[in-house]
């Protein structure tokens, strides 16, 4: 069936019409005109595939991956990186109403930390939408070291492993290595010089089961099993939002919330007379506690609790920062937020659905004065927003 795709649709595919059906074209530009095969039909949509393109976007490009037409990793390596930022920005645009400034970090090379699913010795990622895998030798979203690992077990193929591996590396390209299964080899990959820490079955055969990252001049010591932003110069752009809307204005108590290892927390504590920053997950609080002795920060409380559990008990606050996960933010810590009615709040969201769902909400309260993409994930559909928003009251009278 020959077809002309019309628009994007929310998740970088082609969209169209065929019979007022709604038809999701994977991998298609709008523009391009393609002959196509129908996937799958639902009662109000169609998903379908390109045979072939007849009349090509110039906005398209070579994919420089091998694994791109199956791994569902990477969303953007058929377009130009222009066409990508032009995508990110009309969708923060349409979800949000509003773009202040969008912040670029690396095309490629640009992840700290990868998880891989392994199948019978063969290690890749799932495609698209499912568990089926695909055999992954490289990916280019990752440093050469990285890959380098990926290499190691290409080569002492273990058939019967079966379980995952994760693989992160620090700003000084030391590496930890974390395997979950049987693997045979273990002695071979203790003796390469690429692997600087390994966590195996959850003990440590060498070095630690932490290492430290360093932002500007802040170190953080962060756990395998704590969080830590992919994108190190992201993460580094985030501190320049920050510094930027925070400058000059008072705060006495700030509340940094899905606090992690105090990443954010421990930046605040310069702007802040005083900082808490709450976290569930164990192993970033411990963290947490080392960085601010580390950084020799004493301003700065870390609480170990789930938000909601915790949320009701703060008052007189000028300053909340949230980065929850991609859910956004449940309805009890957004009702205890419209009450403690700090001054400013910044919010820091990796899905731009939950952050406009969450935006409608606070809106009674407070103005958005700011949208920032920051392009934390190149290649993907994902991005970075931040939101910077000040109670109705000051937000006439509000100096940027």
């Amino acid at each position: 069936m020959q077809v002309k795709i019309l628009k994007y649709d929310d998740l970088g595919n082609g969209l169209l019409k065929i019979n007022d059906k709604v038809c999701f074209v994977k991998k298609a530009l709008p523009g391009e005109v393609v002959n196509i095969k129908i996937d799958s039909s639902k009662k109000n949509y169609l998903k379908a595939s390109i045979i072939n393109i007849l009349e090509e976007s110039k906005e398209r490009i070579l994919s420089p991956c091998k694994f791109y037409d199956k791994c569902g990793g990477c969303q953007f390596l058929h377009v130009k990186e222009e066409e990508e930022k032009r995508f990110k920005k009309a969708k923060c645009l349409n979800f949000l109403g509003r773009l202040d400034n969008f912040y670029e970090t690396s095309a490629f090379s640009y992840r700290n930390k990868v998880t891989f699913h392994v199948k019978d010795g063969i290690l890749g990622f799932y495609e698209e939408k499912s568990h089926e895998l695909v055999p992954i030798s490289f990916c280019h979203l990752l440093s050469p070291k990285m890959n380098q690992i990926i290499k190691l077990f290409i080569k002492k193929k273990d058939s019967n492993f079966q379980g995952t591996l994760l693989i992160r590396e620090n700003y000084q390209n030391e590496t930890m290595l974390v395997i979950k299964g049987e693997y045979l080899y273990l002695d071979y990959l203790l003796q390469s010089s690429l692997i600087d820490n390994l966590v195996y079955q959850e003990k440590v055969l060498k070095g630690n089961d932490y290492f430290f990252e360093k932002i500007l001049n802040y170190k953080f010591k962060v756990h395998y099993k704590s969080f830590f932003q992919v994108n190190r110069i992201g993460l580094l752009k985030i501190y320049e939002i920050l510094a930027r809307f925070l400058n000059n204005k008072e705060i006495t108590n700030a509340l940094d919330l899905y606090s992690g290892t105090s990443v954010l927390g421990i930046f605040l504590s310069k702007f802040s007379k005083k900082v808490i920053s709450v976290e569930e997950n164990l192993f970033a609080t411990n963290d947490a506690k080392f960085n601010l002795q580390l950084n020799r920060i004493s301003n700065l409380e870390v609480i170990n609790q789930k938000v909601e559990n915790v949320i009701s008990r703060f008052k007189n606050i000028d300053l909340v920062i949230v980065d929850p996960t991609r859910n956004g933010l449940d309805l009890k810590t957004i009702t205890n937020i419209l009450k403690i009615k700090a001054k400013y709040l910044i919010y820091i969201a990796c899905g731009i659905d939950a952050l406009k769902r969450d935006l409608e909400s606070l809106k009674e309260v407070y103005q958005v004065i700011e949208i920032d993409i920051v392009d934390m994930f190149p290649k993907t559909i994902h991005m970075e927003c931040v939101g910077l928003l000040c109670l109705k009251d000051i937000s006439k009278t509000l100096v940027k």
